[in-house]
């Protein structure tokens, strides 16, 4: 069967070597293996008989390298003629994280004791890391946005991870020697080629058996529910999100959100939008195309408590005029309780399972959901 989503290729060894290389300075002609990359489209890894190279393409200017790092073997020397990019030894024994969602790779990984400073704390769950920053051995780093360059350089990592943003440079750290990683999985569009980035984190921890292995878990949980899928004509209605101040932010037909819901068998109601990030709406526009949809989805983010039909109408009456408010299908991720950002990009199969058990209950009869849960069914 045909699976239209799914994006496979075998990349030629050969000609990723030539690409990358073009401003090389190889000795001889040094053997290049090309670790597969099925789904992602953000980075590529080639590896040479004395380092290997990690090219991370700018998601801005597709045509662009955004950065390459080079990564030689930490117990050895680093040899004489390398290309050009940050010089990273392997394996790396300190790291910090700008986000969750990274320190959730490494935690898969078995390598998040290596974490010596996290930014944003509070969206931290895995225990080694909350332990470590109520001790003391692991620094706040402050916001992503503006990182305490004090409490980094006391903290010593090898390399701090980030997250890119367009003309985001971070080159105060290169004084320090301090690499900057930059992981630009949340550009990518492809649930599973989001998730398949830990085969680029892995090769900071020497752990690339371990990725392969974890990745196609994943890979063959994720294309089975679309199989399941497949069976059933069936295809629901479905906004997501809510209002914030004055917009409401609605994610592109062609964002990792809009794939999502086509994969998990729905009607995106923005799958026209034609673009893969997301877009300021106002109520009323956003109103007039939902108010007959049959499902809703939202996150939101409360310490306190969990959100019911009640406290969303107190929010703002107008809620209730929405269908899927009426008949009691509004799913909710409480992101304060439930580490979505830190794991949810690791496991898409496991997202992509409560977005069928919404939109297909039939499917997987009996299944307990991980993120999405009804407001007041499901607990």
């Amino acid at each position: 069967m045909k699976i239209n989503f799914l994006i496979l290729f075998t990349m030629l060894c050969c000609m990723g070597c030539t690409n990358s290389s073009r401003k090389q300075n190889i000795p001889d002609k040094t053997t290049c293996k090309a670790t597969e990359i099925s789904y992602a489209k953000g980075f590529r890894i080639h590896r040479f008989k004395e380092y290997t190279q990690l090219t991370v393409r700018n998601p801005w200017d597709t045509t662009r390298i955004l950065d390459t790092y080079i990564l030689v073997d930490r117990n050895k020397k680093i040899p004489a003629k390398l290309p050009a990019g940050t010089v990273v030894r392997i394996p790396v024994e300190r790291v910090a994280f700008a986000s969750s969602v990274h320190a959730g790779m490494w935690n898969q990984l078995n390598k998040a004791q290596l974490t010596v400073g996290v930014c944003e704390p509070e969206y931290f769950s895995i225990p080694i890391i909350t332990e470590g920053l109520k001790s003391g051995k692991i620094a706040d780093l402050g916001m992503a946005t503006s990182i305490n360059t004090e409490k980094l350089i006391a903290a010593s990592p090898e390399i701090l991870i980030v997250s890119p943003f367009e003309d985001s440079k971070h080159t105060e750290f290169e004084k320090v020697e301090i690499a900057v990683v930059k992981d630009a999985s949340y550009m990518e569009e492809l649930p599973l080629g989001r998730a398949e980035w830990i085969k680029f984190e892995a090769a900071f921890t020497n752990e690339s058996e371990l990725a392969d292995k974890i990745f196609s878990k994943i890979e063959k949980n994720y294309i089975a529910l679309c199989r399941k899928v497949a069976t059933t004509q069936e295809r629901p209605t479905v906004f997501t999100e809510k209002k914030y101040g004055d917009s409401w932010y609605i994610a592109g037909g062609n964002s990792y959100l809009g794939r999502f819901m086509r994969d998990a068998g729905a009607s995106y109601l923005w799958k026209e939008l034609n673009q893969s990030g997301s877009a300021p709406f106002t109520f009323e526009k956003v109103y007039a195309k939902a108010i007959n949809a049959d499902y809703w989805l939202l996150k939101y983010n409360d310490k306190q408590g969990d959100m019911n039909y009640e406290s969303l109408k107190n929010e703002y009456n107008l809620y209730a005029n929405f269908n899927a408010f009426k008949q009691k299908h509004v799913f909710a991720i409480n992101t304060a309780k439930t580490p979505f950002y830190e794991t949810g990009p690791l496991e898409p199969d496991r997202v992509l399972a409560d977005l069928v058990h919404i939109f297909h209950p039939g499917l997987l009869p009996g299944y307990k959901p991980k993120y999405y849960f009804n407001l007041e069914k499901d607990k």
